[in-house]
């Protein structure tokens, strides 16, 4: 029989830097999340606060002591500094552009770089109040007043000039604005409990009769956001946290709960997740939403095509494995970048990293868990099927290892390790014999050496 991985289960978890993917044979199979690999190192830096990419190159915001630094990294790793924000220094930033600027919210105040002249400056125009959060669309800047249920937006294409006019109030419900992101050319904007969708009126705002930006009339969602950093662009609409700690995706004007019981679950233990940060990107047919939780140490992924959830880890430099290391994302030519959340390490982003730069990805998979009532099941054998002959390149043996537990993943057996087979080994299998007997079973794989890991079934008997 073949025994399915756990995709939303009481007892183990779900995928560990494996994610499934349909086959046309296998029906459901297992990849590997992708590695690492160092593509630059931001001098003297540790947080990458925020990354972005326009005109062939990466921008990236970047911790320094008690300020940030803005840099411009290109295709081949070279770097340079723009300028300093002493705002603030650590946390989430927002960058966006316009045909000619690049505009950085710090969620205290904002700063322009404009390429052309190589000017990098602080936002002091007087009608500037300071910006929580932002967004871009049609030209306009559009800023989250700091601790208020105002918003505002930019001179076209100017991020530096506004007008005290250029303001409106979110007055659905109570409270302050989290968050903002447009989607379809339509601002959302996030508060607590609530969000309002928004629309490009068209009109000058010299009257209330000819408004540059008007409420949607059908846009006010009861459900808010729990995390002014988790909205993100994904799959055709928009994905974010919810003040209850579910994930919601937009359909229409509507919020769509997508996250699973085991997710919901989790959440409530976290000490908090109004810290949680998100981005979305697109690999090998897959669209993916990936959110980490800093102060839970955890990082979740949900699959758009397979509307299955895995989760990513990474070593951590003081020992063990937590969150993911990506901390902000940017895609560039074709090339995945994130930004490292504790050193100043720029990577690229691929299945053919086989490591995340130097350190080993640790891939685990658990089984649904069987059951014989009152009856004891015997278990002679389970054969683990990969893609076969991957070996290493350094010519040894990779190695599987499987564990079972018998009371829901609460203990498990002893390490039972299993050569995988080397490269040009088509036909090599790992089989586990004489596994005993219990009244429940589950099984628990784990492998980390360097290879394509491609789980193709797991096959067990019982009797």
């Amino acid at each position: 029989m073949k025994f399915p991985f756990i995709t939303d289960s009481i007892h183990g978890d779900v995928p560990i830097n494996f994610y499934p993917a349909a086959d046309t044979e296998k029906e459901i199979i297992l990849y590997p999340s992708p590695g690492l690999d160092g593509h630059c190192t931001l001098t003297d830096c540790t947080e990458i606060r925020g990354l972005h990419s326009w005109n062939n190159y990466l921008y990236a915001v970047a911790q320094r002591g008690s300020t940030s630094i803005v840099w411009r990294i290109d295709e081949s790793g070279g770097i340079s500094e723009l300028g300093t924000i002493a705002t603030s220094a650590s946390g989430p930033v927002w960058i966006k552009n316009n045909s000619t600027q690049l505009c950085i919210v710090d969620g205290i105040s904002g700063y322009v770089y404009t390429p052309s002249t190589g000017l990098f400056v602080q936002i002091t125009d007087v009608a500037f109040p300071g910006a929580a959060a932002m967004d871009y669309q049609d030209g306009y800047g559009l800023f989250v007043q700091p601790t208020s249920k105002q918003w505002f937006f930019s001179a076209i294409n100017d991020f530096t000039s506004f007008d005290a006019g250029d303001f409106y109030s979110i007055e659905g419900k109570p409270g302050n604005i989290l968050s903002v992101i447009s989607d379809h050319r339509e601002p959302w904007f996030f508060k607590g409990d609530t969000t309002e969708v928004w629309y490009n009126a068209g009109g000058d705002n010299t009257s209330t009769a000819t408004p540059t930006f008007a409420r949607n009339s059908g846009g006010l969602l009861e459900m808010g956001c729990g995390a002014a950093k988790s909205p993100a662009n994904f799959d055709n609409a928009i994905a974010w946290l919810s003040e209850k700690g579910q994930l919601l995706r937009g359909q229409g004007y509507n919020a769509q709960i997508f996250s699973i019981d085991k997710f919901g679950r989790e959440i409530a233990g976290y000490s908090q997740f109004s810290d949680a940060i998100a981005f979305a990107y697109t690999d090998l047919e897959h669209e993916f939403y990936q959110i980490t939780f800093p102060s839970a140490d955890k990082t979740w992924v949900f699959d758009a095509k397979t509307k299955i959830f895995h989760k990513k880890q990474s070593w951590k430099s003081g020992g063990g494995f937590g969150r993911h290391r990506a901390n902000c994302y940017a895609f560039l030519n074709n090339v995945h970048y994130v930004g490292d959340y504790a050193n100043g390490v720029i990577y690229t982003m691929s299945v053919d990293h086989l490591d995340d730069d130097a350190e080993e990805i640790q891939r685990i998979l658990y089984s649904m868990e069987i059951h014989g009532g009152m009856k004891r099941l015997f278990f002679p054998s389970v054969q683990i099927e990969f893609t076969p002959g991957v070996g290493l390149v350094s010519g040894l043996n990779p190695q599987a290892m499987l564990q079972f537990s018998s009371d829901g993943g609460n203990t498990w057996s002893n390490e039972l390790w299993r050569s995988v087979g080397l490269i040009g080994e088509y036909t090599a299998r790992a089989v586990w014999n004489r596994l005993g007997s219990d009244f429940r079973r589950m099984y628990k794989l784990t492998v980390s050496d360097p290879v394509i890991w491609r789980v193709l079934g797991i096959h067990g008997w019982s009797k």
